[in-house]
Parts: structure tokens; sequence; C-alpha cells
């Protein structure tokens, strides 16, 4: 029966997941147990060493201008709305990881970092987070930026279809590969080493309603999980509603980028392929 395989699925899961954390508890401080994705993706997952790194043919161009627009030192920040949805796992000057800002509280226990996350991001209408001011990997949320079309008076473009516009064109020939009988999208959002919380996205998928994701990169872990269901995109497209469905990102390791097509309400019949020189 499926949804007695999913229940399974889903118990074996918190199992492995639980026996993590207890590895955690027995070797970590009280404020390195706080929320620390990091720590639960060392505890859980393999080396992204471990794995094979062959990149398939279809993506090659596509990691080769992320790679590239990683490496330039120019990759956008994070708008503070997006970093609302982020988990963010910070390095200080020790080269220490400091996940979400926690911070001890008068009574000297740490704060709950999520809460504390979500307060400040929520706060946070200016300050825009640099994607090279977090942690590599291993889940900190490194950057998350748009190509293609805006919703808008016009459907303004946004400054990554200026700053990358090989990364745009590669990466919107890529959905006309992966899915040749889905309407092209107006927009994508491009993101490294970004580990999302549950969330469903803002506003309203216009003519398609859902919305294509792939990851890319070397990497373990970070799985698109919808509604509960675990779902692998590594060099897999994966369409699903994000307007409707609640969904989130597994802890991961290593290397890992991932694009995601949509077209937001008021980008009716815009097609970002379109918009590429």
């Amino acid at each position: 029966v499926p949804w007695a395989e999913r229940a399974r699925q889903q118990l074996l899961d918190y199992r492995e997941w639980k026996a993590a954390q207890q590895k955690i508890d027995d070797t970590s401080s009280i404020s390195k147990q706080m929320n620390d994705s990091s720590l639960l993706a060392e505890a859980l997952l393999p080396s992204p060493e471990s794995i094979d790194s062959t990149v398939p043919e279809l993506f090659e161009k596509v990691l080769h201008h992320l790679r590239r627009a990683d490496g330039s030192g120019n990759w956008p920040t994070t708008t503070p709305k997006r970093q609302l949805v982020m988990i963010s796992t910070q390095s200080d000057n020790n080269g220490k990881k400091e996940n979400d800002k926690t911070e001890e509280s008068s009574a000297g226990m740490p704060t709950q970092s999520l809460s504390m996350a979500h307060m400040i991001a929520k706060s946070n209408t200016t300050q825009r987070s640099s994607a090279y001011s977090f942690a590599e990997g291993e889940g900190g949320a490194s950057g998350s930026f748009s190509v293609g079309a805006m919703p808008g008076e016009q459907c303004t473009q946004p400054k990554g279809n200026s700053m990358f516009p090989e990364l745009m064109k590669a990466a919107f020939e890529l959905e006309i590969a992966l899915c040749p009988d889905r309407e092209p999208s107006s927009t994508i959002a491009i993101n490294r080493n970004a580990q999302f919380r549950p969330h469903t996205d803002s506003g309203a998928g216009a003519g398609q309603s859902r919305s294509l994701i792939v990851g890319l990169g070397t990497y373990t872990g970070g799985e698109l999980m919808v509604e509960g269901e675990k779902k692998d995109i590594r060099y897999k497209g994966v369409e699903f509603n994000g307007w409707k469905q609640r969904h989130w990102t597994m802890p991961f390791r290593g290397e890992r980028y991932s694009l995601v097509w949509f077209t937001p309400k008021g980008c009716e019949g815009v097609h970002g392929i379109d918009l590429c020189s």
C-alpha cells in the first residue's frame, strides 16, 4: 500500500535523524547543538568526496556558468524577504560556524536560533545578505537571486540578467531541454548553497501552476521535501506547486546549486528565453 510504505520510510528517516541528533548531543556543547544543520549533515551524510562527481552532459554548460559566476566574487546579495525562508550558517572571524546568529540570553542559555532568525529577517527591510559571508556548503545559505522577468508595471528585469547573461541563457535553455512540453517560464531563482525552511511561495502562479526545480553540483543530501515527501533533485528535474505545497530543503554537504523556474502573477505570457541575447 503506497501510504503505508511512505509512512514506514518517514519513520526510518525519523529514527536516523534521532540517532544523529543523539550523537551530536553526546559530543557537542549546548550552544553548538541548537538547530545546527551543518552538524546534523555531518552526522547523517557521507562526505561529498564519496559520490560520483561526473556531470551529465545536459547540465555541463549551466554548471560551468554557475561556477564561473560564483568564482567571480560577484554573486548577488539575497533580498531580506528571501532571507526569511533560508537557514543561514555564518562564519565568524575564526572560521567557526554560527547558525542563524544564535546568541545567549540573560540567563546564559542560547536563544532559539530559528525564532531569532525569523524575527531578524522580518524586521529587516533593507539589509541584503552577502553571498560570501556564509560558510561554504553543508547547508549554509550562501546566496539567492533571480533572472528573467519580475512582476511590475512592465515586468522589470532583475540585475542578474545583465550581470550573468550567459548563465541566464543556458538556464532557460535547460528548462526547455528538461521539459519540452512545458510552457517556458518567465523567471528563474538561482540558489548557491541554500537551505530553505518549510514554506510556500508568496504570490500566485500565472499560466503555470507548477514550478520546476533541479539541483547541480557535488553534494550529498539536499533533497527537496514536498508535503513530507522526499524528492531527489540532483540532476533531475522535478515539478511541484510551490504556491500551494509546503516545501523545504534537507541538510546537505558540499557544493550545491539549484535552479527554480516559475512564472509569477503579473508576468503572464512572458518567456524568459525571449529576453536572452
